[in-house]
């Protein structure tokens, strides 16, 4: 593999050329050149000794200071030769001129900055705290870096967020009785060489290049003092084009399954199972299965080779690993059969594969995709299934007894997930979510998360996406974040839990899904710039997705009010708000307090009520006092309202469900009049399930706690 380091002079190459300021220099392999030098007798300089794979030049002697004289360095330049040499291929010397450059007192004033084009990304531009405590500042400051993906940010974005950091300050002389050490005019034209030089970096095939430090001179101009850089193991190319039809996915006319038995718990089985339910019906569907004409009244053909004349939309294998990547070779081999080709095994390119099939199949699709030649788009490994609505589809293999699926053709909520797992639990846990789409990617292989983002976003009944992912392939995270910018031009939400932030949780998607989790922070500033709302915990998520499923259309969020029987929740939803934004909580005027303690009053509970947000109803509250105060808020100018209905008190209709019928029919009424939010608050057992439902089946999002629905909308909250 040939070396991709990129010494300091080469990279003095690439920065001139975009106009960024090095010091005077020359680059010498032999010490007899050194009488060329652009150097007078006596000028200061700094001498550098240039090697292969030599990042820290200090650490291997190979700095020196002193003034210019030919005989002088000739001598260095042999003393760094013999002592760099031990350990690296000598190159040459670089000498340069010692650059007086400003300081802001005890303030750090060097800079570090890298520009590195990320496999999942794109490029990033990084920049912080410089010179020889780099890693130290890293430590000690929290975020002392700033990080700006380039497809995300411009120069002008970029130079506003630092002007706001401690970096920028000092350089702009905003701390307290400090002098400018450069101007903006300057900082913010530097700014868009960077972004100049990551154009250059693409096309030289450049990966990474660092300036540490950069520093401002004595004329006011930012000077690059020391780079290196790697270039790109290997010129990137163009993804190929996933070689399906929107209808091969959305709305397949033909699937065929390989893998079924008549064995109980067999994984085949159960899809088949749930396939014949869907409208396809079962002329609809193949078992591709030798030895039999039909499996359960369903016809089967004895190989794939059958599908090439009688082709199918999707290909379902429920078969051991090694046997689906032999059976798309098979495929390939035969050019048709299927567009689409669903692996549910795992153990090809994540832990548990010994054998290189991940390679094996990795490389079959890359190397037809780039001859040009017929492949199917491939899904998973490791993919659960998928539930297309509009056909009451479902590919699950988890049987109908353990996870009661309900369509909703017309549900405005579809869910990606890259575990399968979560995708039923979610399903499990709120049995109100109904989902216009669900799909479990899995590993990724092929098709990407960005590929099902875009099938998703064509059919624009879908205003709400969810999202789980725990690693982005090679570029897919910008592919994913100009898709989420696609979605919010349209009003339209994306919600975002990124799997594997930790290193632990790095790990623990490696070997389950084989996810290459990559930098969260530039993922999350990535995502976020494009609008995304990213949670960072399943609580989060499930909060978030319940109320975007009750209020796809939600455009602006207003302020909080809180009305419930019990005074727990009115102190424990304001210590969910926190301290960070106490103007969050809608604040009652006089005259609002004036106005709810009349309706108070009316209901006889003055004196045993104070009007307040969060107001505490106590247990003597029936729905007309709870109807009454919820209106007073809304008309008062909350823009969300969180009801919180302990459904122990007597008070209240939790048997017949009469009253609680015709109450949440009412509640639903006021929230559409007023076009605000309401959220429900049922903090009870099993019992009350059929309680919570009566909302439920309103479109109100009930959640378990106030604390759940609280943290919801503090999320929603911080991504607007």
């Amino acid at each position: 593999m040939p070396n991709t380091f990129i010494p300091e002079h080469e990279v003095y190459g690439s920065l001139s050329a975009v106009g960024i300021k090095t010091p005077r220099h020359i680059f010498v392999d032999d010490q007899g050149k050194l009488a060329d030098a652009p150097f007078a007798a006596g000028d200061p300089v700094v001498v550098k000794g240039i090697a292969r794979d030599l990042w820290h030049k200090s650490d291997a002697g190979a700095l020196a200071f002193c003034d210019f004289d030919a005989d002088a360095l000739a001598a260095e330049y042999s003393r760094m030769r013999e002592r760099v040499s031990q350990g690296h291929e000598w190159l040459g010397a670089l000498v340069a001129e010692r650059v007086v450059f400003g300081r802001a007192g005890n303030a750090p004033s060097e800079i570090f900055v890298s520009l590195q084009r990320d496999r999942c990304c794109g490029a990033i531009v990084s920049f912080g705290f410089g010179g020889l405590l780099t890693e130290d500042w890293a430590r000690e400051m929290k975020q002392s870096l700033l990080v700006w993906p380039v497809s995300a940010y411009t120069p002008s974005e970029a130079f506003e967020e630092l002007s706001g950091h401690w970096l920028g300050k000092i350089l702009l002389g905003k701390l307290r009785q400090g002098k400018p050490l450069v101007t903006a005019e300057v900082l913010r034209g530097f700014l868009e060489k960077l972004w100049r030089l990551d154009e250059l970096m693409a096309r030289e095939n450049i990966g990474l290049l660092e300036i540490n430090p950069l520093v401002v001179d004595g004329a006011g101009e930012l000077v690059a003092l020391d780079g290196v850089g790697l270039r790109a193991a290997e010129t990137p190319l163009e993804p190929c084009p996933v070689s399906f039809h929107d209808d091969s996915f959305l709305n397949p006319r033909r699937i065929a399954v390989a893998g079924v038995s008549a064995k109980a718990g067999n994984v085949g089985g159960m899809i088949l199972e749930n396939l014949r339910q869907s409208l396809l019906g079962e002329q609809g569907l193949v078992v591709v299965k030798p030895g039999l004409e039909e499996f359960a009244g369903i016809r089967c053909v004895p190989d794939v080779a059958a599908l090439v004349d009688d082709p199918v939309d999707i290909l379902i294998l429920a078969l051991p690993a090694s046997a689906c990547v032999s059976m798309i070779e098979q495929l390939c081999a035969l050019d048709g059969g299927a567009e689409v080709v669903y692996i549910v095994a795992g153990g090809i390119g994540d832990g548990a594969d010994k054998e290189g099939l991940g390679e094996r199949l990795s490389g079959l699709i890359d190397s037809r995709r780039r001859a040009g030649q017929w492949c199917p788009a491939i899904v998973g490994p490791n993919g659960l299934g998928m539930l297309l609505s509009p056909l009451k589809l479902n590919s699950l293999f988890i049987p109908q007894s353990k996870l009661n699926v309900q369509f909703a053709p017309d549900s405005d909520v579809a869910l990606i997930s890259q575990s399968g797992a979560f995708l039923i639990t979610r399903l499990s846990r709120h049995s109100n979510l109904n989902l216009k789409y669900g799909f479990s990617i899995g590993n990724q292989l092929d098709m990407k998360l960005s590929d099902f983002m875009a099938l998703i976003e064509r059919d624009k009944s879908v205003r709400v996406l969810g999202i789980y992912v725990e690693g982005f392939v090679g570029g897919d995270a910008c592919a994913v974040a100009k898709l989420v910018e696609q979605f919010r031009s349209e009003g339209r939400h994306v919600i975002i839990y990124k799997g594997g932030r930790s290193r632990l949780g790095e790990a623990a998607a490696a070997s389950h899904t084989g996810a290459m989790t990559g930098d969260y922070h530039v993922q999350k500033r990535l995502l976020h710039k494009a609008g995304a709302i990213l949670t960072e915990s399943f609580n989060q998520f499930n909060a978030v997705l319940k109320w975007m499923a009750a209020y796809p259309d939600l455009k602006k969020l207003g302020k909080l009010a809180i009305v419930t029987n019990a005074g727990y929740e009115t102190v424990g939803s304001v210590d969910t708000l926190g301290d960070n934004d106490p103007g969050r909580l809608y604040e009652l005027s006089q005259d609002d307090r004036e106005a709810l303690g009349q309706v108070l009053q009316r209901h006889g509970m003055q004196g045993l009520v104070a009007p307040a947000n969060p107001l505490d109803l106590t247990p003597m509250a029936d729905e007309d006092v709870y109807l009454d105060c919820v209106k007073a808020m809304l008309e008062f100018g909350a823009g969300v309202v969180m009801l919180g209905l302990v459904p122990l008190s007597e008070q209240l209709d939790t048997q017949t469900l009469t009253q609680a019928e015709a109450f949440a029919a009412r509640l639903k009424a006021l929230a559409q009049s007023h076009d605000r939010l309401i959220g429900i608050v049922v903090d009870a057992g099993v019992p009350y399930q059929k309680y919570k439902a009566v909302f439920e089946r309103q479109g109100f999002p009930v959640f378990d706690g106030m604390d759940m629905g609280v943290l919801g909308i503090n999320v929603l909250k911080n991504s607007r």
